[in-house]
């Protein structure tokens, strides 16, 4: 069963592509049809981005409670407290800490490493694949392992929403079709993803 944050996305998506009403499916024949193509693009990329940040930053919420609440230890936070000792690496005198410190007390530590994820997540600007990694390896799903395809998928779609958000053009270089077709296959591969999410905290 999918989780509320993929329920919500997909009604999202459904509103967001309204903005391109009355756009025919394969040519843009004016700017204003064009506009909203590369509209439709913004908005579904945004919920996208929207529902991949929710349910990575749910699913590390729920294994920290999940530990607090039963101390039992889920792949989602070992991935978390995981993430959180390669990021102190960096820290001045950290080796003799990290040799104690998540053993002392793991709820603590958990809590720490879920402070710097949500972080991650709060600062996060994209879909890409190094988006997809920073947000899904720290709560033990591996994008790449998982559904590759959707992955690549998303990266182009991420592509696509950089070439239009960083420069104005009216080059009429997408059709509704075809976002359509990208926003389809999105939508069916993030199932995956979702399913991994909820698997990682049994």
């Amino acid at each position: 069963m999918a989780t509320t944050h993929y329920s919500k996305m997909l009604g999202d998506l459904d509103v967001a592509r309204r903005i391109a009403y009355k756009v025919p499916p394969n040519i843009c024949n004016t700017s204003i049809q064009e506009l909203k193509v590369k509209s439709y693009i913004l908005l579904s990329h945004a919920i996208i981005e929207e529902y991949i940040e929710n349910v990575a930053l749910d699913t590390a919420k729920s294994a920290l409670h999940k530990y607090v609440s039963t101390n039992q230890i889920c792949r989602a936070l070992v991935g978390l407290i995981s993430s959180g000792i390669i990021g102190r690496i960096d820290e001045s005198g950290i080796s003799r800490k990290l040799k104690r410190e998540p053993f002392e007390d793991i709820a603590l530590f958990a809590n720490v490493a879920f402070g710097r994820f949500k972080y991650e997540v709060d600062n996060n600007n994209g879909i890409k694949k190094e988006n997809l990694l920073k947000l899904l390896l720290p709560i033990g799903v591996d994008p790449e392992t998982e559904d590759a395809a959707t992955m690549a998928a998303l990266d182009g779609f991420g592509q696509k929403r950089g070439a239009i958000a960083h420069a104005f053009k009216i080059n009429k270089s997408h059709t509704l079709s075809e976002i359509e077709g990208d926003v389809q296959t999105i939508k069916i591969g993030l199932i995956s993803f979702d399913t991994a999410c909820q698997s990682c905290l049994s």
